[in-house]
């Protein structure tokens, strides 16, 4: 009976401490082939910064265009650069602050109908 009750302490543990973390894998609400999609988030400052991620993302991506490709690190060595490319700028797509810039838009606009009266 104790080594249940401990079994349950522990679970209950394990789960306030997941609770508690904002990093992550959540459920997206949606799914891919009968597989759940999870989101995963990380924390910026504000769009300056994550302007500055995306651009960075964008010249690695680049200079491994540019490069010839190959890799020497044994355990990344049977990596297919082109696969990997595509995975990244995938990745910047969605990082892309759509909603942000939407945002922008509407906020000039408003300002711009504000100065015109």
């Amino acid at each position: 009976m104790k080594k249940k009750k401990r079994k349950i302490v522990a679970f209950e543990k394990i789960k306030n401490e997941l609770s508690t973390r904002n990093e992550l894998l959540r459920p997206a609400g949606f799914s891919c082939n009968a597989k759940p999609m999870m989101k995963g988030e990380f924390s910026i400052g504000d769009n300056d910064e994550l302007l500055f991620n995306i651009s960075c993302l964008l010249k690695t991506c680049v200079l491994a265009l540019d490069g010839d490709a190959t890799f020497t690190l044994s355990a990344i060595s049977n990596s297919d650069p082109k696969s990997d490319i595509i995975v990244a700028l995938e990745f910047i797509i969605n990082l892309l602050p759509r909603e942000q810039m939407v945002s922008l838009d509407e906020i000039t606009k408003i300002l711009a109908e504000v100065e015109s009266n």
